[in-house]
């Protein structure tokens, strides 16, 4: 790090000392950036090769560019939608030269900029990997309630899938795959440049398996633009924490021009996805239950069926409902811009005790400090109220007591045809109140035109009040005596994110043909987090929603983590012909949950982009617009948890001379080489489009290993290590594991229409990946480490994917007597031997839980200003899931119509018999295949012509009639194959009483001024 910093002061003093003898005479540039029909182009990037000067085009698509060295020039503008176009351009001395550019729509967003790791911008034909783009100009914001929404079936790679339909909980976000057997697979959010907390698991305490997102603490409106790197090859630079790929957001900008002033509100309606089951039950002559594989044991005779559905029935479910108020104010000058928006969220969902209200704030500003300095501050602000109904794997929750209760009279009279006492699932509270604060200043300075120097400070504060609670007088005393009067567990959490960055970027014409760009920086990252838990029992009568009121079971427990990294790194760039372009970078980390025998952890990356296609050589062909190939290689890792290298201890109590005292032994030995997990990519591709750049094609392949994986090894037991009281053998942390990702990535655009007045496009995208755990390592014996049970249906084995599937399988049936039922004898489960002979304990590999494959259908129609139509269709595919609801239904509440019926096909039979009947129990009948294709989202815009709306004194105004989750096309036997018990937790999969996704229907008006 002194080195890094020497060698930035030297760059600095250089310039200073230089800058006179680099003195010279200069010019300005200026003009116009539109589309083929004549539209200005607002945003719109004009850039001055060879240099770091740059403009961006205003609200009327105007641009100018001061102190450009005077001479010649070749000067670019690019936007995403659109083809870059370049011309020669001569600068006279104090004069001004006008370069206006018309450019046509392009299939593939290959223009425009990324901002990288550094800060600065670089164009997308520059960069060797490939980068998913989300621009929300060009989507309907109306179907979309949140950011994961916002991403789902937007980018080859990145699976997003939705575990619930409770209103405010968070969905599975992974991109190419799983990395690490322990640590999170979740990708990192950057904000403007401030790497900020996005916890897929935010909630202090479990509520069935629901799982709240701060991803989706984000509200779209605010958002430009978002590029996805999807791997170490694109986020090398990034360092330890981006193996698992980067979401990087920017915000929205104010534009120099008039003000203008948006604003919207939406009225939503949400519903139930799916019609419950009946409950059914059938009874012999002594009122025990007699479901078919009861009846082949001859156990029993059938005398009484009843039949009900309380779910239905009882009005367990109610119409959600969401609205949403909103409004902006953009504008400014050349030389200061704002854009401040203000948004008020409220939801209320299809489940009683489930609501959502939030508020976000946004201010951002930028400014000219002369013609060297520019300056921004970003702000947001968030307020929300949270709801969580007891659901989603909780036993006690309204729809898992609606799907197991029992049919019959009593129970109907008693409890509602509900397994227990449904009261008890409205006097559990649980609340989520969540104020965060994301800010962050930026400065570039450019005190020579081709040297830039940028800075950014940021901090991202999230506070979480949490509690659940029981009111005295409950419904349900499971809980035991002290509980019958009430309890309260309380959370505050406090969550800081700092971030410090600093670069200087050096740009020079080596020759005429070659530009160089040299980038050194370095960063400084800090993350602590302050948390308190406080519990109590037995609540004071008129005192139930405090601790004050409690009075006995008092317990309290804080924690306390820090985490810090120091960063430097560096990044060679070179240009050939503005069509050839090569770079190598170095990212260094020291961060403070390495072992304390680690130094310096170094990230390279090597990518290459070739525009073949500008090639003198290459052949003329009418339909080929465009031939891009690249290839990228890098490394970016994983660091390990906050304490995991570090010897901890537990207190004890020992006897001495028949006296206790306190004590204290090894809870954690600790791994003073303990290093992050790396993680190694290599991806190759290339981007094409045809006929006047309306079909674009993008096609990449990747292979990416994760080693040093970090595995729990075996200790011996004199290590001193692992329980005090049982004296078993305790585990560490060591880099000894190696996981495996391998796939394709497809991106198909059209534009067949394109048309002033009528355009039609659509987008076909989609990928594959292969997820393979390669090797666990080897105990201190050298004896390999056997398979990681994760639970009784899902382990890490060798050879496999993560997390998959493992269970006893069924590995025959038949109906010897032939009379249409499974006797436990009919049945036979385990796995056979190479000599044949039956292991019924044995487990088998059944699939991968995640999704090998996924694509998506995106289509949108306009006709002039008055319409525009959208649609997006979204498949996943190639994995499995174990359908525990249909179990638990059929086995252990016996209460599924298909546990009764003689005619239930012999495979759900033997189902029902290996998991009811035999020994072992096994899941591994209910396992099914996962796939399915839904109509995610649909839109309708009906907008005013501009001179109609002129008479209303706006300049825009439209209606958008829009739907979410409108069909599902499935061979799944469940309510919805999509869902899971446990949320977006990193592994743990499944389908056990969990409310699929609900349809959404809304209505949205947007006004402006």
């Amino acid at each position: 790090m002194g080195k890094l910093l020497r060698l930035l002061v030297i760059l600095v003093t250089s310039v200073c000392v230089a800058s006179p003898a680099l003195a010279q005479q200069r010019g300005t540039i200026s003009g116009t950036v539109s589309s083929e029909g004549n539209q200005p182009l607002a945003g719109a990037t004009v850039l001055v090769a060879g240099t770091a000067l740059r403009g961006v085009t205003d609200q009327a698509g105007q641009y100018r560019i001061v102190n450009v060295p005077a001479g010649s020039h070749d000067v670019t503008a690019s936007v995403l939608g659109y083809s870059p176009r370049t011309q020669r351009v001569t600068v006279a001395a104090d004069g001004t030269a006008n370069a206006s550019f018309q450019l046509s729509a392009s299939a593939l967003e290959i223009g425009g900029l990324v901002v990288t790791a550094t800060g600065a911008e670089q164009r997308r034909r520059e960069i060797g990997s490939s980068v998913g783009s989300i621009n929300t100009s060009n989507v309907e914001l109306a179907p979309v309630t949140n950011v994961s929404q916002l991403i789902q079936g937007r980018v080859p790679g990145a699976v997003v899938m939705q575990a619930s339909g409770t209103t405010g909980s968070g969905s599975r976000v992974r991109i190419r795959g799983n990395n690490s057997l322990t640590l999170s697979n979740a990708p990192l959010l950057i904000i403007d440049g401030v790497r900020v907390q996005s916890s897929e698991e935010s909630l202090g305490f479990g509520v069935g398996g629901q799982s709240v997102s701060r991803l989706n603490d984000l509200n779209p409106e605010d958002i430009e633009n978002i590029d996805i790197l999807k791997g170490p090859a694109a986020s090398a630079l990034y360092g330890t924490a981006a193996a698992n790929g980067v979401i990087q957001v920017t915000t929205k900008r104010g534009r120099a021009g008039r003000p203008q002033f948006r604003f919207w509100t939406e009225s939503g309606r949400e519903e139930k996805n799916v019609t419950f089951p009946d409950n059914v039950q059938a009874l012999d002559a002594d009122g025990f239950t007699c479901p078919i594989y009861y009846q082949a044991e001859g156990f029993c005779t059938p005398t009484a069926t009843y039949t009900f559905n309380p779910l239905e029935a009882e009005g367990t479910f109610r119409k959600g409902n969401r609205r949403t108020l909103g409004g902006s104010a953009s504008g400014g000058s050349t030389d200061a811009t704002f854009y401040v928006s203000g948004e008020y969220e409220d939801a209320e969902g299809i489940q009683f005790n489930n609501s959502y209200r939030r508020v976000n704030v946004q201010t951002n500003l930028t400014g000219n400090l002369g013609e060297k300095l520019r300056i921004g501050a970003n702000v947001g602000l968030i307020e929300s109220d949270l709801e969580l109904p007891l659901a989603d794997n909780a036993s006690f929750g309204l729809f898992g007591m609606g799907l197991y209760g029992s049919p019959s009279p009593d129970n109907v009279e008693l409890q509602g045809g509900f397994e227990s006492d449904p009261a008890f699932a409205y006097d559990w509270k649980t609340f989520q109140d969540v104020s965060r604060f994301t800010g962050s200043t930026n400065a570039n300075y450019r005190p020579l035109s081709w040297l830039n120097l940028n800075g950014t400070v940021g901090l991202d504060r999230t506070d979480r009040d949490e509690q659940f609670r029981i009111p005295r007088d409950n419904a349900y005393t499971v809980f035991g005596a002290p509980y019958t009067f009430g309890m309260i567990d309380q959370f505050k959490t406090t969550f800081y994110n700092l971030t410090t960055n600093a670069s200087g970027t050096a740009q020079f014409d080596l020759s005429s043909d070659l530009a160089s760009t040299t980038s050194l920086g370095t960063q400084y990252l800090r993350e602590t987090s302050q948390s308190v838990e406080a519990f109590g029992a037995t609540l004071t009568p008129g005192i139930e929603t405090s601790l004050a009121g409690a009075s006995t079971d008092f317990d309290v427990a804080e924690g306390n983590v820090k985490n810090a990294t120091v960063s430097a790194y560096a990044q060679q760039q070179f240009a050939w012909r503005d069509r050839l372009f090569l770079n190598a970078s170095a990212r260094g980390d020291q961060n403070s949950a390495f072992g304390v025998n680690l130094g310096w952890v170094w990230y390279p990356a090597f990518s290459g982009a070739w525009v073949l296609s500008e090639e003198p050589f290459f052949p003329d062909l009418a339909a080929l617009n465009t031939l891009r190939l690249r290839a990228a290689w890098g490394q970016s890792g994983l660091r390990p948890g906050s304490t995991d290298a570090q010897l901890a201890y537990t207190s004890i109590v020992s006897i001495f001379g028949n006296t206790s005292v306190p004590g204290f032994a090894i809870n954690e030995l600790g791994n003073t080489d303990l290093k992050p997990e790396r993680v190694t990519e290599l991806e190759v591709g290339f981007d094409t489009e045809f006929f006047d750049n309306r079909l674009g094609l993008e096609v990449t392949h990747f292979d990416k290993t994760s080693t040093d994986a970090l595995v729990r090894q075996p200790l011996a037991p004199s290590s001193g290590a692992g329980s005090a009281t049982s004296g078993t053998a305790g585990t560490r942390f060591v880099n000894i594991g190696e996981v495996q990702n391998t796939g394709w990535e497809v991106l198909f655009r059209a534009q067949p229409i394109r048309t002033n007045d009528i355009g039609l496009s659509f987008t076909l995208s989609g990928s594959a990946v292969k997820n393979r755990l390669n090797s666990l390592g080897t105990d201190n014996q050298g004896n390999p480490i056997p398979p990681i049970v994760l639970s009784s249906r899902q382990r890490h084995a060798e050879g496999y994917a993560l997390g998959g599937w493992w269970m006893i399988p069924v590995e025959s049936f038949a109906d010897a007597n032939n009379d249409g039922l499974l006797s436990s004898n009919e049945v036979k489960t385990g796995v056979r031997r190479a000599d044949g002979t039956l292991k019924a304990d044995s487990v088998a590999y059944f699939g991968s839980p995640f999704p090998t494959r996924e694509a998506s259908f995106n289509a949108n129609f306009s006709f002039r200003e008055w319409l525009r139509i959208s649609a997006l269709f979204d498949h996943k595919g190639g994995h499995k899931l174990v359908n525990m609801t249909r179990a638990w239904r059929c086995v252990d509440a016996q209460n599924c119509a298909a546990a009764y019926d003689p005619n239930t096909p012999l495979d759900q039979q033997a189902a029902m018999v290996a998991r009811g009947l035999l020994p072992g129990g096994t899941w591994g009948g209910f396992v099914e295949d996962a796939d399915f294709v839904k109509f995610r989202e649909v839109s309708l815009t009906l907008g005013l012509p501009t001179n109609w709306a002129d008479r209303f004194g706006a300049s825009g105004l439209s209606l958008t009639l829009a739907g979410r989750n409108l069909k599902t096309w499935t061979d799944y036997s469940g309510f919805d194959p999509e869902v899971n018990f446990g949320g977006t937790s990193n592994f743990t999969s499944g389908d056990y009483a969990t409310i699929p996704a609900n349809k959404l229907f809304t209505a949205r008006v947007d006004v402006t001024f």
